[in-house]
């Protein structure tokens, strides 16, 4: 949501905490996508389509007493 390009050089410096105080700034200026899809929804005019859930076991499976 972004705009960024994800690239290596990102990857190295994305830390928990950066990705936090992202997630924090764009519940208070969400980026415009995720705005018009908020208005969209809201609205009534758009419903987003179900998404299958996924399987995380495999990804639990990593974490065996639940913390990272």
């Amino acid at each position: 949501m972004s705009g960024e390009a994800w690239t290596d050089a990102l990857e190295d410096e994305l830390t928990f905490a950066r990705v936090f105080a992202r997630h924090a700034y764009w519940r208070e200026n969400p980026p415009t996508p995720a705005l018009l899809v908020m208005i969209a929804v809201g609205m009534g005019v758009w419903r987003p389509q179900k998404q299958p859930e996924k399987d995380l076991g495999a990804l639990r499976a990593l974490f065996p007493s639940g913390r990272f």
